[in-house]
């Protein structure tokens, strides 16, 4: 019994090691509705249009933006159009540009998902900036349209 718990514990590390190796390529043709969601909230980001940014989200309190670092949960229409508001301090409108590497979306009647990774170049201090990226999030439908329930942002191995 022992040489099989072995053999199991084995196969189990084995098989964590190389599952990255193995992952599925993300798909390429995303869903028009939701990648366009993405495309608005980036455009209304880069003009600090707040009531844009806004329009993009759920009307449900229960909304949620996650930032990158711990404490970055946003609640609520209050508490995400703070955090944008507060983001909106760190640039010039309408100078940065986003360019997306790839995008992965699903859809399941009135809820969609997404994740992306995406790179933005804005000028900061008079030098331009260059951050890649990624976010994900879950979407519902309200009154025919999509809007995002959840954000989350992230940089793994940010410093």
């Amino acid at each position: 019994m022992s040489a099989m718990r072995s053999f199991v514990l084995v196969t189990a590390v084995c098989g964590a090691m190389v599952s990255p190796c193995l992952a599925e390529s993300p798909k390429t043709d995303p869903l028009p509705g939701v990648q366009s969601l993405v495309e608005r909230h980036n455009k209304a980001f880069d003009a600090q249009d707040l009531e844009g940014v806004m329009a993009t989200y759920s009307s449900a309190p229960g909304a949620v933006l996650l930032g990158t670092g711990a404490g970055e949960a946003y609640l609520g229409g209050e508490g995400i159009s703070a955090a944008y508001a507060q983001f909106f301090t760190k640039f010039k409108p309408n100078s940065i540009s986003f360019s997306n590497q790839w995008i992965s979306t699903g859809a399941s009647g009135n809820i969609a998902w997404f994740a992306m990774t995406t790179t933005m170049k804005a000028p900061i201090d008079q030098e331009t900036r260059e951050r890649a990226f990624n976010m994900s999030g879950t979407l519902q439908k309200e009154k025919g349209q999509w809007r995002f329930v959840s954000v989350h942002f992230s940089r793994l191995g940010a410093e």
